[in-house]
Parts: C-alpha cells; structure tokens; sequence
C-alpha cells in the first residue's frame, strides 16, 4: 500500500471468493481516488475533480492511463472589484415619470394621481380594490360636515375625475370660469385643471395641471375663489338656494 491509497474508495465486485493474492483479488476493483492539488490543464486547480481509475494492477502512482476524472465545471470569476484606475460608479438615479397625469393640492400637501387618493375625515380603502392602491389623506372636520370617506379623485389620462362616496354632507365643485354645483350622492364628475372641490369645513381640493412636474410652493399657486354669500345675510348660498 502506498502513502496516497489512504484516502481511495474501492467499489468490490462481489460474489467473487478472495483468492488469497491480494494483487489477483484486486482485478476488476473500482477505485475512487482524490486527485492532488495540481494545476489541470486549463490552469485552474484540480483540487474539485473526481477521479474513477480501475485497479488492474500495482502500478505507478503518476500513472494516469485508463482514469476517468470527473472535472467540476467552473464558471468565469467575478472581478472583486474595479480595475486599477477606473472611475468609480455613481448610484443609478431612477428616470422621470414620461406618464402625464394631474396633481391636485389637499392642504398643504400636493399629490400627483398615479395612483388614486381618497380623502376624508378618517378615511379607509375600499372592501373591494381594483388598480392601484388609493392613498388615505386625512383632513380635520371639526363639526363634522367631511365624511369618513367622502370623495375619491383619481385620473382618466390627463384629467381628474371626482368620485362622491355618498357623503353624508355632499361635494362642491366650482370649475374655473363657470358656476359652481352640488354633486348627487354617490355621483362622479370629470374636473379641469384650476377646478376647486369644496367638502365641508373649509377642506378645498384643487385640481392643478398635469404639466406639473414639482409640487410649487403655496405662495406660488392662485389664491382659491370664495364663495358667493346672500347679499342681505352675508351667509354662503349654496347653487340650489341662487336657483
């Protein structure tokens, strides 16, 4: 036995008796042996090869006739960095939105409608969802006149489109240049840029360009409309009472 049979596996035919010459005996054996950490032929380490040799006979350790090695395949290697000299690479920044939709203004918050938005006083999704996610924007009622849930505004291409979810209360919608209404319970209406959709309790909603690209400042939006009220009074007339 030499120094480098320690670690072989040998596969015995069986059903054969031993002979009592352990070199007769060995004809025919299967021998799985490691092979020794050298360079192969590719230049990579042989050191993940499996090796299958039939023992015929003692023979030379170096002798490689009649072994059939099993390679592991290796695939290319990864650099483990740049190269020497290269500029490093700045982070990815993630391109402009190329769909045109409208944003409208909540308060102080501007929203862009790429996805819809459902505003009210404690509002909350729907049972049932179809598209996008609607996000939830909170507005203060402080008598009550805002809904849980009292509209939804989400966009058809390049304009908005507003969605009473029967309030309780009802919703205003004063388009720029034309008279204001009041929307049926559970009614949607197609809005233009510059619209104002009033909701209760001073909670305005304004509809702004779908070529806005950054929500502007506060000061540098139109002042909102107001109201018109009973000359006698003072008090705001809703269009049914003017009618």
């Amino acid at each position: 036995m030499r120094d480098d049979d320690i670690d072989d596996t040998v596969i015995r035919r069986p059903g054969a008796p031993p002979s009592g010459d352990p070199a007769e005996d060995a004809l025919g054996d299967t021998v799985i042996r490691p092979v020794p950490q050298v360079p192969g032929e590719d230049g990579a380490s042989a050191v993940d090869d499996t090796v299958i040799r039939r023992e015929a006979a003692p023979r030379p350790a170096d002798d490689p006739i009649d072994d059939t090695v099993v390679r592991a395949r290796r695939g290319p290697v990864e650099p483990s960095g740049p190269p020497a000299g290269a500029a490093p690479r700045l982070p990815s920044v993630p391109p402009a939105p190329t769909t045109r939709v409208p944003s409208i203004r909540v308060g102080d918050r501007v929203l862009r409608l790429d996805r819809p938005v459902i505003v009210g006083r404690r509002p909350s999704l729907p049972r049932i969802l179809r598209g996008p996610t609607p996000e939830l924007v909170t507005v203060p009622s402080r008598s009550g006149q805002v809904s849980s849930s009292h509209v939804l505004v989400h966009a058809e291409g390049e304009v908005a489109v507003i969605d009473d979810l029967r309030s309780t209360n009802g919703t205003v919608v004063r388009p720029a240049g034309a008279a204001p209404f009041r929307m049926p319970a559970g009614a949607s209406n197609v809005v233009l840029t510059g619209t104002v959709v009033e909701i209760g309790d001073g909670n305005v909603i304004e509809v702004l360009s779908p070529h806005l690209r950054v929500a502007p400042p506060s000061g540098g939006l139109p002042p909102l409309p107001t109201r018109p009220s009973d000359p006698a009074t003072g008090t705001p007339r809703t269009p049914r009472e003017r009618s």
